[in-house]
C-alpha cells in the first residue's frame, strides 16, 4: 500500500499521472472482432484493419497540376576548337572567386555572354558583367558581336552584382 502510495505521488511530480489510470478504448465504435479465428497471417490482418476503419471520403476532385510557365532556354553556339580562327576565350570571374572559361567566335551575338551568365547563376537582374581594366560595365543587350563591344581578344570580365536602385 506505501508503495502504491509512493509511485503515485511520483507520477504525480513528474506529470505523468495518465499512467495511474485505466485509460480507455480509441476509435469509438471500432470493432475488433475477427470474422475467421484461423486467419493469422500479418497480411490478412492488415486487410481486415483497413476494412473496419472509418476512414473520410474524397468531397472534391483533385485539380489537375497547374502548367509551369516556359521559360527561354538559352542557345548557345557550340564551343569552337582552340585551333578554329576568330575566335576568343572569355572568362568570367564570378563573385564567388570560381572563374569559368569558355571560347566563342567574335562574330557571336553579345546576348551569349548575358545567357552564358543567367546559366550559370547570376541573374542579369541582379549581376552584371564589366571590363578588368579599365573597369567599365560592358553593354552586352542589342544586337552586337562580340568584335563590336570591343572583345577581340582573350579576356577576363568580371561578375558584379548591380546596385540597389532606391
Amino acid at each position: 500500500m506505501k508503495l502504491k502510495k509512493l509511485e503515485e505521488r511520483f507520477y504525480q511530480m513528474t506529470g505523468e499521472t495518465w499512467k495511474l489510470s485505466n485509460g480507455h478504448k480509441l476509435g469509438g465504435d471500432e470493432d475488433l472482432v475477427l470474422e475467421n479465428e484461423n486467419q493469422t497471417s500479418f497480411e490478412t490482418s492488415n486487410r481486415e484493419a483497413a476494412k473496419r476503419r472509418n476512414l473520410p471520403k474524397l468531397l472534391t476532385k483533385v485539380a489537375p497540376p497547374a502548367e509551369q510557365p516556359t521559360q527561354k532556354v538559352p542557345d548557345f553556339p557550340e564551343e569552337p576548337p582552340e585551333t578554329a580562327e576568330e575566335v576568343v576565350t572569355v572568362a568570367l570571374r564570378c563573385p564567388s572567386g570560381k572563374v569559368l572559361r569558355r571560347r566563342f567566335f567574335k562574330s557571336c551575338s553579345s546576348q551569349v555572354l548575358s545567357d552564358w551568365m543567367m546559366k550559370i547563376g547570376y541573374h542579369t537582374s541582379l549581376y552584371s558583367l564589366s571590363t578588368s581594366f579599365p573597369r567599365r560595365p560592358l553593354e552586352v543587350e542589342g544586337g552586337w558581336s562580340l568584335q563590336d563591344i570591343g572583345i577581340t581578344v582573350d579576356t577576363v570580365l568580371n561578375v558584379e552584382e548591380k546596385e540597389p536602385s532606391n
